[in-house]
């Protein structure tokens, strides 16, 4: 498969030097909150740049640095009082249900309500020098290596710093260098402190309650400062048995000329040429290791190098995978070379913000994927008190961030997000038994350093949503479909897929008068029906349409011999008694099928669409009137979303990706639109409300949302251009992945024609059209590029 996606990267080149791909872009003011500071960062550890030429800010940051604030515990005994539960629901009363569960879970220890453990930065370090007036101002970011740079000039000369975070040395490197004035030889010299501070940056806006002090749960700071650099070692006030107790973090300094003396606990730098800092960090379990013992030997066997030595093993490793799919719009060279903010005014609409927007994205999603997957900050945060804890929010924002992966030819990057599950499949386990009285997996709501279910309250009774283990087994399932890793599907897909629907086996005890299963107690995410106000349901359409897709999944499996062909009799059956979608009187595909539990359209989610999220639900496409509930529920919740205050981008993805399925180009194009123009700041990463609140979500729907406007591909099938909007009326993308294990090369299209070029890793015979326009049966060989032209 590697030398698959390198063949992608050699192709891409040619386009690359066209300047067609987009490679990076710069800014032409420094942020103005720490939410607009540049970001790199190699999966593992983040770094945030300002952009102050005077008084830089390097915030730095670790994918594992969750600030214990509660213990995990056992979740609430749940499942002791299931069938009681069962009936307050069935008698329509969900308050009591909600309230009955914290009476649980008090008496079971939990006392007031559970929030996750905070995902905070490390520590920030400050540059600083004299404030002398500047000009030539720019700062940037190169998406092929990750390097962010600051550029300036003052009347003592002009200066650049650049930063970079390896993968390949697992290292954040930064370099200040005095340059060249132009037409002489002779160049400046940098004079500037270097100081060292954990973050005490709080957002007013969200007030965290639960913390167990005044210094937001830090018992103690120690720092070491020499002339070689700063170690440091942060103990947390309230560790948990098993968990972090801090971290440490080690600066190393280099520098080329002049000199570097310690004054006042902080690092001079005097008349020096350049200078370059290496740092590391990682949270700790035993913090009586100290720093020097953690990172010394490695950091110092790197500072002998110089920057651009540092930077080139990590840059291929980089630019290999942003190469690997490439989105040509047909946007004017002048408006591709703008800076952010003036590209931005553009508007979401324009060629060549979407072209920025798609690299940007994948950009920021790579750069947050590797130990993780992307929180919901990704890899990154400036305060102490992140937004919803910075936490891997499983019903809807952790499916959006990883969401392109397997289209954008980079399959290695989802594997962390299984690795995750994984790694948590004990407390998944407990979950289920304790939770419901039975065996499989059961996923929360919410997961972090651990995976049991400790989060909900009377409003939020999270404990009764169940879909989370069918829905990423649509992952597991996706992977296979896109790679043909038939090891994976053995060793992995399938064993995660049989224990997500074991769950459901014996969950799934109660039928309704129709002989159909009842989802009691369901939840479809945080949303209420319109003449219910408590969370707490039956039947929620999101529960019912993933265990529906994961007993299709099974079924197909074992229809090719890949898994037990007696269990499948009673996969059928089972898929046979789920309760079919409906439309409501108003013509709105359903959101809860129980009784007269009717939609509620002012809300940021959309979950019970998740059917036509990433394949198209059979049930669904088989009935006209289905769709046309679908596009009528899109329609409204959209008119929601721009009648109120747009919060939640990635509401707009769940809205997107059925559109795309439905073949709504106009309405797909909408909402892309929408995306461009209220979830980015100037620094092309995604916010989760218009232009607030740091969020990677959106960075991980984008590209998605683009790609499955472009092509939706299943077994035996390829559906080309089903949902782009009339105003795309040629265009062109490269590398691009597709279900079957085939690569779609290269699909260049104009108004009349669309011409392709595919790769398959197997020899198949496909069914491949044009959406409203052509199709043909065509063969492929394996390996053999096979191109063809289709009219649309």
């Amino acid at each position: 498969m590697k030398k698959i996606y390198l063949a992608i990267a050699i192709a891409l080149s040619t386009l690359t030097a066209n300047g067609n791909v987009i490679n990076g872009f710069h800014s032409n003011r420094p942020a103005m909150k720490w939410e607009e500071y540049l970001v790199s960062g190699n999966g593992t550890m983040g770094l945030m740049v300002a952009g102050n030429p005077n008084n830089e800010e390097l915030v730095v940051n670790h994918t594992n640095l969750f600030m214990p604030i509660h213990e995990p515990l056992i979740p609430p005994s749940q499942g002791n009082n299931l069938q009681r539960i069962r009936q307050m629901l069935n008698n329509g009363e969900y308050k009591d249900a909600s309230e009955l569960l914290v009476k649980i879970s008090h008496t079971d220890g939990f006392g007031k309500k559970r929030q996750s453990d905070l995902f905070v930065p490390a520590f920030q370090i400050n540059l600083t020098s004299d404030s002398l007036a500047t000009t030539d101002y720019r700062r940037s970011v190169d998406f092929m290596s990750g390097e962010l740079k600051v550029e300036w000039t003052n009347k003592r000369g002009s200066f650049m710093r650049r930063s970079f975070v390896s993968r390949t040395d697992n290292i954040i490197i930064t370099e200040i260098k005095a340059l060249p004035k132009s037409g002489k030889s002779k160049s400046g010299k940098l004079d500037f402190k270097i100081d060292l501070q954990t973050i005490n940056r709080f957002d007013p806006k969200r007030k965290i309650k639960f913390c167990l002090n005044d210094s937001l749960n830090i018992k103690k700071v120690e720092k070491d400062v020499t002339t070689q650099g700063i170690a440091v070692q942060v103990w947390f006030s309230a560790p948990w048995k098993g968990g972090y107790q801090g971290y440490n973090g080690l600066i190393r300094i280099k520098n080329d000329g002049g000199k570097v003396v310690v004054k006042d606990g902080n690092i001079i730098v005097k008349g020096a040429k350049n200078v370059m800092l290496l740092c590391e960090v990682a949270p700790a379990k035993d913090m009586s290791i100290l720093p020097s013992s953690v990172f010394a030997n490695h950091i110092d066997s790197l500072i002998v190098k110089d920057y651009d030595t540092l930077l080139k093993p990590h840059r291929q490793w980089q630019a290999e995978m942003m190469l690997r799919v490439g989105l040509d719009l047909g946007a004017d060279s002048a408006s591709r070379s703008l800076s952010s903010e003036e590209l931005l005014k553009l508007g979401g609409a324009h060629p060549a913000v979407i072209e920025h927007l798609f690299s940007a994205s994948r950009y920021n999603i790579l750069s947050a994927t590797g130990t993780n997957p992307p929180n919901l900050q990704g890899i990154w945060g400036a305060t102490m008190t992140p937004p919803w804890a910075g936490d891997y929010t499983t019903n809807g924002n952790l499916p959006t961030a990883v969401s392109h992966y397997l289209q954008a030819s980079t399959p290695e990057l989802m594997l962390s997000l299984f690795n995750k599950l994984e790694s948590q499949m004990d407390d998944y386990r407990l979950n289920a038994r304790v939770l419901f009285g039975c065996k499989g997996i059961h996923i929360p709501s919410h997961i972090q350093l651990h995976g049991l279910d400790n989060q909900f309250d009377a409003t939020w009774p999270m404990t009764f949503w169940t879909a989370g283990a069918a829905w990423y087994s649509l992952f597991y399932y996706d992977y296979y479909l896109y790679t043909q890793d038939e090891q994976f599907l053995n060793e992995r897909a399938i064993p995660f897929m049989l224990e997500a629907v074991q769950f459901y086996e014996e969950f799934l005890t109660e039928t309704d008068e129709k002989g159909k299963y009842v989802f009691n107690p369901s939840y479809s995410p945080e949303n209420h029906p319109k003449n219910s106000r408590p969370q707490a349901c039956i039947n929620a359409t999101m529960d019912i349409a993933v265990c529906k897709a994961l007993l299709r999944d099974l079924i197909a499996l074992s229809d090719k011999g890949k898994v037990d062909t007696k269990r499948a009799e009673r996969w059928k059956q089972m898929l046979s008694m789920m309760p079919d979608y409906e439309v409501s009187e108003e013509g709105d595909f359903r959101e809860w099928l129980w009784k007269d539990l009717q939609d509620n359209h002012e809300h940021r989610h959309a979950s019970h669409l998740i059917g036509l999220y990433y394949r198209r639900d059979p049930e669904i496409m088989k009935s006209k009137t289905l769709q046309e509930g679908v596009v009528n529920t899109i329609c409204r919740r959209l008119d929601y979303r721009e009648t109120s205050s747009g919060v939640m981008a990635f509401g707009v993805s769940q809205l997107a990706f059925p559109a795309c399925n439905l073949r709504q180009g106009e309405l797909t194009g909408k909402m892309l639109t929408l995306a461009g123009n209220t979830y980015y700041n100037n620094n092309l990463m995604t916010t989760h409300d218009p232009h607030e609140i740091f969020n990677t979500d959106m960075s991980g729907a984008y590209p998605a949302i683009i790609m499955q406007m472009l092509a939706y591909s299943d077994e035996g099938g390829i559906e080309l251009l089903p949902a782009i909007p009339s105003s795309w009326n040629k265009g062109k993308i490269q590398g691009m992945s597709l279900r079957g294990g085939i690569r779609l090369e290269e699909m260049e299209w104009n108004a009349d024609m669309c011409k392709a070029t595919l790769v398959s890793m197997k020899n198949q015979t496909i069914e491949i059209s044009v959406s409203k326009g052509s199709s043909q049966t065509i063969k492929l060989i394996a390996g053999k590029p096979t191109s063809i032209n289709i009219k649309r």
